[in-house]
């Protein structure tokens, strides 16, 4: 699978560049909701990150934070949350993540009312074995907080 997201915080470095996270992911469960975090109990966990954009809010005035970086990312894992939670673990957690988001910028919403993450392409085999690439564009709403 190959995602799209937008993370917020210092940039992740600058056009095309690429890093790989690897730190392992304990999922609890509660009540039907999980949630995951760094820990050494967890299951290995590797996420592949290219940077395609780098952003900056003009006349953010007031806010803590107002750089973003727009990602290609590739879980090589397929822990639960896991781009979220590498993400987070790095100080740069997804625009409008209610779970594993900063409280440090709160105006998000105003720009982007939902979590900026894309499935844009994933692969399945089909029912005679086949490899399948299937493909999504991104949505107009993440589009738009892009411009």
């Amino acid at each position: 699978k190959t995602y799209h997201c937008l993370c917020s915080g210092a940039g992740l470095g600058t056009f095309a560049s690429k890093a790989v996270r690897i730190a392992p992911i304990l999922v609890l469960k509660s009540n039907e909701r999980a949630i995951a975090q760094i820990s050494d109990l967890g299951g290995e966990a590797c996420t592949s990150l290219l940077v395609k954009a780098c952003y900056h809010l003009e006349g953010s005035h007031g806010m803590m934070d107002d750089s973003f970086t727009f990602l290609e990312v590739r879980p090589i894992t397929g822990r639960t949350h896991q781009i979220r939670v590498h993400l987070a673990s790095l100080g740069r957690p997804l625009v409008s993540d209610l779970l594993y988001g900063s409280q440090t910028f709160d105006g998000t919403s105003q720009w982007c009312s939902r979590l900026f993450l894309h499935c844009s392409r994933s692969f399945l085999r089909d029912v005679d074995g086949s490899l399948c690439r299937v493909e999504a564009p991104m949505s107009p709403d993440l589009l738009s907080a892009l411009r």
